[in-house]
C-alpha cells in the first residue's frame, strides 16, 4: 500500500492512490486485454500502526491514517469487486505493537488486559528459533515478543483474545467487504515452552478460528505463511487454514533458472504434488521479505521472463509481488524491497507520487517502470499479461493435477498437468542453450487412446505418443529441439 500510488501527495502510498489504478490490475473487461489479469488483491497490513510495514497493530479497527479514512477502504473494496477482483488484508494475530492499549494495560498485573500476553515473573533464559533474543525485560517482570521487543505476542490461549479477534475479523470481513485474510507468521502462534513453532496448541487455535471465519462468510479465504517445509506448510491445509504460501517450491524455480539445472525443481515439483489438497497451494517468486526475483536473477531479461513462465503454467494459485511484472528490483534491508513503483519516467517520483517519495526509488527507474512497457509487445510486462490470459484460458493449469515427468535432459522439466477435460505437457528448457531429441517417461497417468500432439505455446512441430495401458509412455521425444531459456506446452488431445 505505502509503495504503490499517492494520491494526495504526501509521498506515501494510500487506498485512493491504488483505487485510483485498479484498472491497470484488471479494468473488468476480459476483452480488452491491456491489464494484468488479477483476479485477487493482497494488502500488507492497513490497520493504524506506529511503523512503516504495519504489523505492530495499535487499533485493529481503525485503517492506518497515512492510507486514508475507513470510508476509503470500504471504496476500494467496492471498486476492486465491480472489476472482479477479491482483496484480503495482512491480519496481523501473533502480536501487536508495545504501544497498543491493550499491552499498556496488561503491563499492570490484574488489569483487564492482564492475561492478554504472555508474561512470566522471571525470565526464561531461552532464545526463539532462530537464536534471537524473545523474552524482554518490563519492570520487574518479561514479556515474550517474538520478532522483536516492540511487538509482544498475544496470549491466543485466553478465551478472551480470541473473541476479540474473531469480533474484528467479523468487522473487516462485514462491515469493510474484505475477502479474507492473509495470516502473518502463523506457525508461531502458540508456543508451548521452548517449542515455538508448529506446535499442537497453534494447530487447534487455527482450526477453530478458520471455522469461526467461515461461519462469518462461507467464501472467506485464509492464506496462512508458514515458512517451513512443504511437509509442515501442506500440514495447515485444509483444516487450519484454506492456503499457505509454498516456499520450496519459490526457491526450486529461482534456483533452476539461476544454476540451468531443472532437477532440483522436479525433485520439489514432485512433492507438492503428493503433499496439498487442490486449492491449498499459495504459489510465488518472492515476497515482501525477500530479496526480489530481478535482483536475485541478476536483472537478466531471460531469466526474468523463464521463471515468470514457471509461475504461471505451473501449480498453485499464482501471487505476484507489485513490480515484479516489470522487473523491478530490490534487496534488502526490507525497505529497499518496498520501494515505490515506478509508473512513469517522469519525476520527482516515476508517477507514484507529486511528491518525493517515502523511500528513494530503484536507481533505473527511468527505464524499468509501466509506462516504458505497457506499449511493447516483447516486454516483461506484456509476457505477463499474456501469461495470465493463457493460464485462465487453460483449465488444467488453473486447477488441474501435476504429474511430473521424467527427463533425459537435466536441463529439461516436464511436467503434465492435467483435468477431465485437457491434458497439457509442460517442457521447460532452463539452460542458455537448446537441447535436441529430449525423452521423456511417464510411468502412470491419465492419458489413454492415441492422442494428438499440438503446440499450444512456443516453438516446434510435435509428435504424439504412444500411449501405455498404465496411461503414461516411454522414450516419447515430442520435440526435436527446444528452445534456450523457454517454454514449450504441448496440448495431447483425443
Amino acid at each position: 500500500m505505502r509503495s504503490f500510488a499517492d494520491s494526495d501527495g504526501d509521498g506515501i502510498g494510500d487506498l485512493r492512490g491504488l483505487t485510483s489504478r485498479l484498472d491497470y490490475l484488471n479494468d473488468g473487461d476480459p476483452a480488452a486485454g491491456d491489464d494484468l489479469g488479477v483476479t485477487g488483491l493482497w494488502l500488507m497490513p492497513v490497520m493504524e500502526s506506529p511503523s512503516y510495514h504495519g504489523y505492530d497493530v495499535i487499533d485493529y479497527r481503525a485503517v492506518e491514517r497515512d492510507y486514508g479514512t475507513v470510508e476509503d477502504m470500504r471504496a476500494l473494496v467496492r471498486e476492486a469487486h465491480a472489476r472482479g477482483i477479491a482483496v484480503i488484508v495482512d491480519f496481523p494475530i501473533n502480536h501487536t505493537s508495545r504501544e497498543h492499549p491493550w499491552f499498556q494495560d496488561s503491563r499492570t498485573r490484574g488489569s483487564t488486559h492482564g492475561d492478554w500476553y504472555v508474561w512470566a515473573d522471571a525470565n526464561p533464559r531461552y532464545g526463539g528459533p532462530s537464536g534471537q533474543r524473545v523474552w524482554h525485560q518490563d519492570g520487574d517482570r518479561w514479556y515474550y515478543g517474538l520478532f522483536w521487543e516492540g511487538m509482544p505476542d498475544l496470549n491466543l490461549e485466553n478465551p478472551a483474545v480470541t473473541t476479540e479477534l474473531e469480533g474484528i475479523a467479523r468487522y473487516w470481513l462485514t462491515d469493510l467487504g474484505v475477502d479474507g485474510f492473509r495470516l502473518d507468521g502463523a506457525k508461531h502462534l502458540v508456543e508451548q515452552g521452548e517449542r515455538q513453532g508448529n506446535t499442537p496448541a497453534t494447530h487447534e487455535w487455527l482450526r477453530a478460528f478458520h471455522a469461526a471465519v467461515h461461519a462469518i462468510a462461507p467464501d472467506a479465504l485464509l492464506v496462512g505463511e508458514v515458512w517451513d517445509a512443504t511437509s509442515v506448510a501442506a500440514g495447515y491445509v485444509p483444516e487450519d487454514v484454506d492456503m499457505v504460501f509454498e516456499f520450496g517450491l519459490a526457491a526450486a524455480m529461482r534456483d533452476a533458472v539461476r544454476d540451468e539445472r531443472a532437477g532440483g525443481l522436479a525433485v520439489v515439483q514432485q512433492d507438492v504434488a503428493a503433499s496439498y489438497p487442490r486449492g491449498g497451494l499459495g504459489a510465488f517468486l518472492t515476497n515482501h521479505d525477500m530479496d526480489r526475483i530481478a535482483t536475485q536473477l541478476n536483472g537478466i531479461p531471460e531469466r526474468l521472463r523463464l521463471v515468470a513462465s514457471l509461475l504461471l503454467t505451473g501449480p498453485g494459485t499464482p501471487f505476484l509481488y507489485y513490480g515484479e511484472e516489470i522487473g523491478l528490483q530490490g534487496g534488502k534491508p526490507d525497505e529497499r524491497i518496498r520501494t515505490p513503483m515506478p509508473w512513469d519516467a517522469t519525476q520527482p517520483a516515476a508517477g507514484f507520487s507529486t511528491a518525493q517519495p517515502w523511500e528513494p526509488l530503484e536507481a533505473d527507474w527511468r527505464t524499468v517502470n509501466v509506462a516504458a512497457q505497457a506499449g511493447d509487445p516483447t516486454s516483461l510486462l506484456s509476457l505477463y499479461r499474456s501469461l495470465i490470459r493463457f493460464r485462465d484460458g487453460h483449465p488444467a493449469l488453473r486447477r488441474g493435477d501435476l504429474v511430473p515427468v521424467g527427463s533425459s535432459s537435466d536441463a529439461v522439466d516436464a511436467v503434465l498437468r492435467s483435468t477431465a477435460g485437457e491434458q497439457l505437457l509442460v517442457l521447460a528448457n532452463v539452460s542458455d542453450a537448446p537441447v535436441s531429441g529430449v525423452a521423456l517417461d511417464l510411468v502412470a497417468g491419465p492419458l489413454c487412446g492415441s492422442p494428438v500432439a499440438e503446440v499450444v505455446t512456443g516453438e516446434g512441430t510435435p509428435t504424439a505418443p504412444t500411449i501405455s495401458p498404465a496411461g503414461g509412455f516411454a522414450g516419447y521425444v515430442p520435440l526435436a529441439m527446444i528452445p534456450a531459456r523457454s517454454i514449450v506446452v504441448v496440448r495431447l488431445r483425443p
